[in-house]
Formats: C-alpha cells, structure tokens, sequence
C-alpha cells in the first residue's frame, strides 16, 4: 500500500504554517508518472497523449521529489506543479535551477484560486484529496474537468473505507493522548508512546497477537514505526483533516463533475485471480457497466485502506474488454524467479514463478515458462513484445520461430493471456516505453545528475524507473559521486583509494585498517566493480 505524502493545499494559514514548520521530503511515486497514466488507459481502449510529448499538473507537489524526476527524464514534455508551502517550493524551485531544468514551474498558490488558460494531459494528486475540506475536494474534482484533455487522465488518492476504520481506532486515541501538544516531534513521539503503552496490556507479542485488539494495535504500530517517516504521521495520522471514503461515494462525487471511474493506478489491484472460487464467481455476476459496484465489494474483501484511481471525462471511450494482443503496444518488464533451481520447460510440467510481494504464477505452457524466464533474467530492462517472443522462443530452442516475423498465431495469443494475468497478479507489468537508463557499465560511467545531486543531500536518490533506492554503503555512496562520465574505471580506482586513505573508510573484517597500499588497491578494485554492476542494477546509469 502507497501512502500519501503531500502536502494539503487549501486556504487555512494554521496549516500551511504547519507545513512550514514540518515539511515533507519529496519523493517519486511510479504509479502517478505520465507512463503508468498511459498505459492503464491505453489498456481500456483510450488514446492517451503520448508519455515524451505531453502536459502533466501535480496538485500539492511539495518541494517537487515526484514532479521533478519527471520533467528530468522528459525533457520534450512539460509540467506544472502547486503548493500552498513556500519553503518547500523554494526547495524545488532551487534544483530546478541547478539541473537547468526548462520544462518545469513550481510555484506556491492555493487551489481554491489555481488557474490555467492550457489543458493538461495527466493531472496528480497524490495524498492530497482526504486532507482538505469539501469545498478544495470540490476544487479539484472542477480542475480535473475543466482542464483535463479530452483524452487525459486524473490520479487521485485518497483513504478508504472499511479499512481505515481500523487505522481510525489508533488514529483517533493517539489524537486524544497528545491534545495539548504543540510540538511536532513531541506529538509524534508520544503518540507512538501511547500505543507501546496499550500493548504492555499483553504478556508478550504471541499472546497480543492471538487477540483482537492486540493484533490491531501491534499492526497499526508497526505500520507506523516501519513504514512512516514522523513528518507522515504529524501530517496525515495526527492531522486535524483526514476524511476516508466509500469507492462509490468518490465515483460518485467525480460523476457530478463529468467525470467517471477508469481503473486503479495498479492494475493488479482490480483484479481477483488470487481469491477461492465462491469469491471470484460472485464477483463474476458485475458486468463492465457495474465495475464501481464490483470495486466496491472488492474493497470490502481486502478490507483497503487507500485508493490510487484513475478518472477520466465521461465522454471517453473505455472498454474494459482486454485484447490479450494489446500486449504488442507495450514493454514488458518482471522480476520473475522460477521456485525451482532448473524449472523444466516441457509440455504438462507445472512450474511456479515469484516475484515481489509475494506475486506469483503456475504455468505449464512451455513458451510462457521461458517468457517469464527471459523477463527475470533481463531486469532491470523492459523488452517489446516481439523482443520477447524471440528470446522465448530462442530459450525453447526453437530457432525457426524465435527467427520468423513476429505474428499472433494459437501459441503466441495463449502466451499473451497468460501474460495478461500475470500481470494481473503484479507478476508482471507493462508500459508504453522504456525508462531511459543503461545496464551495462562502460568505458566511463555516467550516473543520473538528478541522482547524483540527490546523493549529495544524503538519503534516497530518484533511479530512471521513478523509484526511490538507497545506496547503503560508504563505498557506493562515495563511488556514486565520481559517476560523472570523466573517469575510467581505473581512475575511478584511484580516487577511492585516496579517499579511503585520507578518510579512513576502510576496514578489514576484524576491524583493523587496511593501510598497505598494494593491498589496498586490490580490495578496492574488486570493490568498486562490485558497486559499479549494483548501480548498473538499480537503474540509475545513463548512456
């Protein structure tokens, strides 16, 4: 689950005052990037702008860690990015500058007064809506209309019932218990402290988690501990404003605007391959003309939390009949694994893939065991369609079609709907073209500036996929700083040792400093091959 990180723009200077004394760090969401925009509605038969070449407004964008990346990688397309706190789009508005940025305006206004005399092709907000009161849900339910093209997309998240009923409970007493704290981190940590405090009830973890109660508070208190930055929980868990949602009274508030449910930023996430069979024929019965009543009693079996939807003008054409050969317009990419060492590749024998959160897939049809073997082994690239079945077919030692021209014969149309729901349980995804970044590491390797500049700050950096990654150790982050495309591997080598030497970063394994030089060059080279082929694997060298 994805949770919201921005700030609320609305007319209220307690609050914006409150922004300015907590901010929020940016950082980029995949799901709300002009891509994954395109390729869902592409997937439902629209004609979305094309990703390189279009027009994109963030609302609450904050000091510009999504809208940034974007404009970064997308230099022919344009976007547009408001907030109501100052310091955080002056932040934003400073690596604009620094990057040399051409295509991107940050600018502090309130939403209640945004105006723009252009149309825009995607329109985002993210962790915005279930923060400001109705009349600014209102506001941007108007934009989304009056200023989405014909063919546009809208990303909205929001709080969901009947799953944040449960994270009301905690959100609710934690509330209670810090009602005369003013301080920031104070109210945070006294928060948390309450919620320690409740579980001392129980004799131990196992014993808590065995109850009702238990279970809730040890899992909203993980969830917070674990998963939350303390500027999220100040804002969003302790803010004053956070109004939830039933699905069908956000569809229906978006109806009164002209607008109309699309799909869930995540495919995956509509669909129901993983539940028993009672559940998936119950959810059969809802035709397309009923997908807001069938996302509703999804919501009502997962039990969500949060939504990421996606609306559009309802005069657009949606069809949500999907044509396995769609596929052909699509990159595919899959971090796939097979569950067996040697997975056998033979007609009627039934192999298992996994991927990340626990996304996984049977197939005994051999050209889709040797596509999903082809796609793990190929991350982090995305692969064509044709590129695909070649390499398929090549795996299965089939030289004549892994050679022939590509067409959509019996096998190739049973591969694309195993694909299909493959990627239907997050096996797989698609997208409509490929994140500009390189996999092998060359003569001089260059690292993304954004990237580099970002690791000058400390903390995440942004990769070519639109995704947060760490680079844990002192080495990487040292190396990633020479990525500037003027070292060859060798004087790469050379600066770490002096670094190393003058900054004493280097260790043995029983603590004791390397010193001899010989020894050291040694270990550093290994080294910094190393680190090179894990930057090259987390998409952030370019050409």
């Amino acid at each position: 689950m994805t949770q919201p990180t921005r700030s609320a723009l609305i007319k209220d200077s307690a609050l914006a005052e409150a922004y300015e004394t907590v901010t929020y760090t940016g950082y980029p969401y995949a799901q709300t990037h002009p891509d994954r925009l395109a390729t869902v509605a592409t997937l439902f038969g629209m004609n979305p702008a094309p990703v390189d070449h279009c027009r994109v407004l963030e609302v609450g964008c904050g000091d510009g860690g999504n809208l940034i990346p974007m404009a970064f990688t997308l230099p022919e397309s344009s976007f547009v990015g408001i907030d109501l706190a100052p310091s955080t789009i002056a932040r934003g508005q400073e690596m604009i500058a620094q990057l040399g940025l051409r295509n991107i305006e940050l600018s502090c206004e309130d939403i209640l007064s945004f105006e723009s005399s252009g149309q825009f092709d995607y329109i985002i907000a993210h962790g915005v809506f279930s923060w400001v009161p109705e009349e600014v849900r209102e506001k941007i339910l108007e934009i989304c209309r009056g200023l989405l093209a014909p063919h546009g997309v809208a990303y909205i998240s929001y709080n969901t019932y009947p799953g944040y009923r449960l994270r009301e409970v905690t959100r609710e007493m934690m509330r209670f218990h810090v009602r005369g704290i003013a301080d920031p981190s104070d109210r945070v940590s006294h928060g948390l402290t309450l919620l320690k405090f409740l579980l001392q009830k129980f004799p131990g973890e196992g014993q808590a988690r065995s109850d009702l109660y238990g279970a809730l508070l040890y899992e909203q208190l993980d969830l917070l501990t674990r998963h939350r930055h303390p500027e999220q929980i100040y804002h969003d868990d302790l803010a004053d404003l956070n109004t939830p949602f039933y699905f069908r009274d956000f569809v229906g508030q978006a109806e009164c605007h002209g607008l109309k449910y699309l799909a869930e930023a995540d495919y995956f996430e509509m669909q129901d391959y993983i539940y028993p069979q009672p559940i998936r024929e119950f959810l059969g019965q809802f035709g397309d003309e009923q997908v807001v009543l069938k996302e509703q009693y999804l919501d009502f079996i997962k039990c969500r939390t949060f939504r990421q939807t996606l609306l559009c003008h309802r005069e657009a054409p949606v069809s949500r009949s999907i044509d396995p050969r769609k596929l052909a317009s699509f990159y595919l990419e899959s971090q796939a694994r097979a569950v067996a060492p040697e997975p056998d590749l033979s007609a009627n024998a039934l192999e298992e893939f996994r991927g990340l959160r626990d996304a996984r897939m049977q197939t005994d049809y051999p050209l889709a065991k040797a596509a999903l073997l082809v796609l793990g082994e190929s991350w982090p690239r995305s692969l064509t369609w044709d590129e695909l079945t070649k390499l398929a077919y090549a795996r299965l030692g089939d030289a004549e079609k892994a050679n022939r021209e590509p067409s959509f014969d019996d096998e190739v149309i049973m591969l694309a709907e195993i694909l299909v729901a493959a990627c239907g349980s997050d096996l797989v995804r698609m997208r409509m073209q490929p994140p500009m970044f390189v996999t092998e590491v060359r003569e001089r390797p260059l690292a993304s500036p954004l990237a580099r500049m970002q690791a000058s700050r400390g903390g995440m950096v942004t990769n070519l996929m639109h995704k947060s990654v760490e680079i844990e150790d002192d080495l990487g982050r040292e190396l990633f700083q020479l990525l500037d495309g003027t070292r060859t591997r060798a004087e790469l080598c050379d600066e770490m040792v002096l670094i190393i030497l003058e900054r004493s970063l280097f260790k043995r394994a029983d603590g004791s400093m390397v010193d001899d030089q010989r020894e050291l060059q040694s270990i550093i080279a290994s080294a910094v091959d190393v680190n090179l082929k894990k930057i090259a694997g987390m998409a952030l060298l370019v050409g």
